[in-house]
């Protein structure tokens, strides 16, 4: 860790090292619970009404609840806690730490924040944005000294995780457009300001589960 200056200084040894520790387990905590709400609010749902287009669960399920979840601890590992241990390069911890930071702030304003005030209610796991945005601000500020030395690394990792979430309605939007054979998932877009439509009710998330 001394080698590849990540952190300020002062968190480079005991008992300042620990506190990434410290900074991983609330990382991979704080989405792990962000993935959970989603999950009990049926995201793909979610998203699904928005744009008219029925996602089926088990596909649902995998991509936007296990994929995610699975890969956003992958990035923080690699990101936070590997270079602990020599086990990250610091242009792919930095890449990973941008990735964190970009990731929560898009997440926050294009799956929550700008949908719940379009109107699109209730938004699963909004109450939890808050928590990725502070996370976002203290990273940023923890991870300033190697941000700094690798500034392109930081960039294209940020430029990463906001394109992740940021396109996420605009391509299931093309997957609706793209092809007749998929017309049977079609379905009449949700109204904002309006309840669920009654189509979203007609399948559940345990499907995923039972197989």
């Amino acid at each position: 860790m001394d080698e590849i200056k990540l952190v300020w200084s002062g968190l480079t040894n005991s008992p300042g090292r620990y506190l990434l520790y410290v900074v991983l387990g609330i990382n991979l905590g704080l989405t792990l619970w962000h993935s959970v709400q989603e999950l009990r609010g049926y995201l793909w749902r979610y998203f699904g009404a928005i744009v008219g287009f029925r996602i089926p669960d088990k596909l649902g399920f995998y991509i936007f609840f296990v994929g995610l979840w699975v890969g956003l601890w992958i990035i923080g590992f690699l990101g936070i806690g590997a270079p602990l241990h020599g086990f990250s390069t610091t242009k792919l911890a930095i890449s990973c730490v941008g990735l964190i930071v970009g990731g929560r702030i898009s997440d926050s304003i294009y799956s929550h924040i700008r949908l719940d005030r379009k109107g699109y209610r209730p938004n699963p796991a909004l109450k939890t944005v808050p928590y990725y945005l502070i996370e976002a601000g203290y990273l940023t500020i923890l991870f300033l000294p190697g941000i700094w030395s690798r500034p392109w690394f930081a960039a294209l990792g940020f430029f990463l995780g906001w394109m992740l979430f940021f396109s996420v309605l605009p391509f299931l939007r093309w997957l609706r457009s793209i092809s007749i054979s998929l017309s049977r998932l079609s379905r009449e877009p949700w109204q904002a300001g309006q309840s669920y439509p009654p189509w979203v009710q007609e399948y559940n998330y345990k499907e995923a589960l039972n197989g």
